[in-house]
């Protein structure tokens, strides 16, 4: 039924290359403002610690409390898109992310600033599975593969361009600024969302599924706060082992739950669909690897060579930069060639770059620095959006949500688990390093290097878990051949 009315609603806008570009414009912005709201607020940090006098610990949950609250949103987004639309959906989202970015603007207390983060970052957690979706709902099959890569285009261009912004911002004017620049652009997207978009489907009157919503939303909390504050607390520490034992008790009753019901809030049944399933762990490797650089190459350049925030972002641009030139190109080159070659030149291209960083020292350039970090960007736009495609193209239309939701959810919660074991190990890296007598910046640097070949490990695994891909897509053309012998 859905998937009928699904390619129906599409039929208008098949062949049309201005449609094309209306509805990627329509999604771009709204994907980009989720991705770059979770990186810029890092640079606010310490502006927003003067201005309410207050301790790194609470100013960081301005960061972290949206990270969670997008984390623990996101399973909930195929359940309302499938009963109330993706268009309806993806315009209440911008509209929530709009108001409640007013409402940054005029908080007047640390504790507003951070309730108000974290219910822009509920906002934030469904538009990013919803944009996505909406690919794969509106846009042709023969141009899904080049529409992915331009959604993959928005995420590439906000960790290049927020930084900068931000730093740029809070110099001329304040931290306030950056929400003020959330405005125009959140605007501009629903408009753009109303009169681009085509309509989608609404499902029929299925039951909302309460407790499916406090276990998925209470053990993604718990998990992922666990992870964010492990660093600081210690893995070994009461509080990080209770709330990862609460958070994956309640993730367990979820599963079950959802497994057993006839409405489930996350129809888990994606899973049954081999490449989906290859995909979802594949693009677990890509995250770790993402935020490997996200979260250490900015450490070491402040920490170990003391350079200011802003210069920190101007090194970091020419690789995210990098991403974002070659992916539309990986998009026109999967038709052509597969996912399985390109999956595998990124993850070897990655290993190389990630494998030169694990070379950093206190006398490193920023030089060696941008060359490597492009490299590892180059292998991340090669393999990511044919990892994320490889795996949505093979569920069906009427559970596209779903998988997009388990996709983000998945990614979300890599992000901060990656983030948080990360940050452990540097600080224990260093303190190894301490004891060698060289001074604390030399053992940062060393020990972010360390970091680094630690993460190329997962990526080195990865590499023939693709190879499962290309039994997948030899049974899909024998099917195809056979298929056409029939016909002849």
């Amino acid at each position: 039924m859905h998937q009928k009315s699904g390619e129906k609603v599409a039929n208008g806008i098949r062949g049309s290359e201005k449609a094309f570009w209306s509805i990627i414009t329509a999604v771009f912005f709204g994907n980009f403002l989720a991705v770059m709201n979770t990186s810029t607020v890092n640079i606010a940090v310490p502006a927003i610690m003067g201005e309410f006098s207050t301790e790194l610990p609470t100013a960081q949950w301005t960061v972290t409390g949206f990270m969670l609250a997008a984390g623990a949103a996101a399973p909930s987004a195929g359940w309302f898109g499938t009963r109330f639309g993706y268009k309806r959906l993806y315009i209440a989202a911008l509209s929530g992310f709009f108001l409640f970015s007013v409402i940054c603007v005029l908080s007047s207390s640390i504790e507003m600033l951070i309730i108000s983060r974290m219910i822009q970052g509920i906002f934030s957690g469904i538009m990013m599975p919803v944009t996505m979706t909406l690919i794969y709902q509106t846009i042709d099959k023969s141009r899904q593969a080049y529409g992915i890569s331009l959604w993959s285009l928005s995420s590439a261009l906000a960790p290049a361009v927020g930084p900068v912004l931000a730093g740029f911002l809070i110099d001329i004017f304040d931290w306030r600024a950056l929400f003020y620049f959330n405005l125009p652009v959140t605007a501009g997207a629903i408009a753009a969302a109303v009169k681009f978009l085509p309509d989608t489907d609404k499902g029929g009157k299925t039951p909302f599924d309460f407790w499916g919503v406090v276990f998925s939303f209470g053990g993604s909390i718990l998990l992922l706060t666990a992870f964010a504050e492990a660093g600081t607390w210690g893995w070994t520490d009461v509080k990080t082992l209770s709330l990862i034992g609460a958070g994956t008790f309640l993730l367990f009753l979820f599963i079950k739950r959802e497994l057993m019901i006839e409405f489930p809030l996350l129809n888990f049944s994606v899973f049954q669909h081999r490449r989906f399933a290859y995909g979802i762990i594949l693009n677990a490797v890509l995250s770790i690897a993402l935020y490997a650089g996200a979260f250490l190459v900015p450490i070491f350049l402040q920490t170990s060579l003391k350079l200011g925030a802003l210069q920190t972002g101007l090194i970091m641009m020419p690789g995210a930069f990098v991403m974002a030139f070659f992916t539309p190109i990986t998009g026109r080159l999967y038709n052509r060639t597969g996912p399985l070659p390109l999956i595998m030149a990124g993850l070897i291209v990655m290993s190389i770059g990630t494998f030169m960083m694990g070379e950093l020292t206190i006398k490193t350039t920023a030089i060696y620095v941008i060359v490597w970090t492009s490299i590892r960007y180059l292998g991340i736009a090669l393999c990511n959006m044919p990892i994320i495609n490889v795996g949505m193209s093979a569920v069906p239309l009427d559970v596209a949500g779903y998988a997009a939701a388990l996709n983000n959810w998945t990614r979300q919660c890599i992000a901060s688990l990656s983030i948080a074991l990360f940050s452990g190990l540097l600080a224990y890296r260093a303190k190894i390093h301490l004891t060698t007598g060289i001074n604390s910046e030399s053992a940062s640097a060393i020990a972010a290097g360390d970091v680094f070949l630690i993460s190329l490990i997962p990526l080195v695994i990865a590499v023939p878990l693709t190879l499962l891909l290309k039994e997948k897509r030899q049974s899909a053309e024998k099917i195809v051949l056979a298929g056409q012998k029939v016909k002849d």
